[in-house]
């Protein structure tokens, strides 16, 4: 009876998993036609000179890969964008978390408020920047139009460096923030509130519960907003493209519009293909690399 019943588990599993692969098997087919056939000839295109994009060239190996890496124009890109990066993941955690504490409190007109901050997620990037680009006009901008109001004189926004690389960067704030908020609303509306009312009696403030209570448990939102809005950031292209066309003299030249002028303006399609690689490469570092260290410490056992 025993072997006849461990027979039976056994031919239930097996049929599982034959209906699993057998369901699951178009989403894969189409996910290998439309993800993996194109990810494997551009990596083909990026061992190749070539001359036309649907023609291979002559075998170069890693030459494109050592071009790319050797390029000023690359590390220029690679800063300016380690640096956006790191400012808009920074100040989109500081407004995201201040936001969402606010908007957690049953406080009246914060339905209201929670529909007004989700309406930029609703903008295509490329309006966001046609928008941003109305905005920050020299002559005719409101925002300068503003600061005139209070006696401030407005900055050349597209004209010098730091002011093109600071509209870029709230440009990218105000459309990307409403996610990290959204996030943060729904992972902190799953916490228990018997964990904060026993702090409270023991005597914490609010700066000790938010260190010792709701940022511990925030960590699961936390690892995917990094690692969404991480990639999002690496690979920004629409908002700095329409705006400051990567001006002036490069200031704003991202890793994106670096490999878009590389690619389509100097056809140089072996080493656009390769720094691609190279970006995608190093987002899956510093997403591995976030993981590792947010990850709950049952996982990493």
């Amino acid at each position: 009876m025993a072997v006849s019943a461990m027979r039976k588990v056994r031919t239930h599993d097996r049929s599982r998993r034959v209906a699993g692969i057998v369901l699951t098997l178009p989403a894969l087919l189409i996910m290998a036609a439309t993800v993996l056939y194109p990810i494997l000839w551009s990596l083909k295109i990026s061992l190749y000179k070539s001359e036309g994009m649907m023609s291979s060239g002559s075998f170069v190996g890693f030459d494109n890969y050592a071009k790319v890496l050797q390029s000023s124009q690359f590390q220029s890109a690679l800063w300016n964008t380690l640096g956006f990066v790191a400012a808009t993941i920074i100040m989109e955690l500081i407004i995201g978390f201040a936001v969402a504490l606010v908007l957690n409190r049953s406080l009246p007109g914060t339905a209201l408020f929670r529909v007004i901050f989700t309406l930029p997620l609703m903008i295509a990037p490329v309006v966001s920047g046609l928008q941003w680009r109305w905005l920050f006009a020299d002559q005719y901008g409101v925002v300068n139009y503003v600061l005139g109001l209070v006696g401030i004189d407005g900055p050349l926004w597209m004209g010098s460096v730091w002011g093109a690389r600071a509209a870029v960067l709230i440009a990218n704030i105000w459309l990307a923030t409403p996610f990290v908020i959204l996030i943060l609303l729904a992972a902190m509306s799953s916490l228990s509130e018997d964990l904060y009312e026993a702090a409270r009696l023991d005597g914490a403030n609010a700066v000790q519960i938010f260190h010792s209570i709701t940022l511990p448990l925030l960590k699961p939102a936390l690892l995917m907003i990094l690692v969404v809005r991480l990639s999002d950031a690496f690979r920004v292209f629409d908002i700095v493209y329409i705006l400051t066309q990567s001006g002036p003299g490069g200031a704003t030249e991202v890793l994106s519009t670096y490999i878009y002028k590389n690619t389509f303006t100097g056809l140089h399609f072996g080493q656009g293909a390769a720094a691609s690689f190279v970006v995608m490469l190093l987002i899956m570092l510093v997403s591995f690399g976030l993981f590792r260290i947010l990850r709950p410490k049952e996982d990493r056992a």
